[in-house]
């Protein structure tokens, strides 16, 4: 896990902050039948393990603000 000092905008101040990778939203997300949930679960099991299927955020352990920290390419 990452951990490293970032300055704050709500802190205002240099903070420690850790990574939080969270999924992100899928077409399937919005349907609520059992062949979308089927869906959701398939896509997930494939493609759970990969990077471009997650955002990085940075959130600071002071205050909890979380802000997209995303860097790169998608598939670089």
């Amino acid at each position: 896990m990452f951990t490293g000092k970032h300055h704050c905008q709500s802190c205002n101040k240099k903070t420690i902050h850790k990574e939080v990778l969270i999924r992100k939203a899928s077409s399937y997300d919005q349907q609520s039948n059992l062949l979308g949930r089927f869906k959701l679960l398939l896509h997930t099991f494939i493609n759970g393990g990969h990077y471009y299927d997650m955002d990085r955020y940075v959130a600071c352990q002071i205050c909890g603000q979380r802000k997209l920290d995303n860097k790169g390419n998608e598939f670089e």
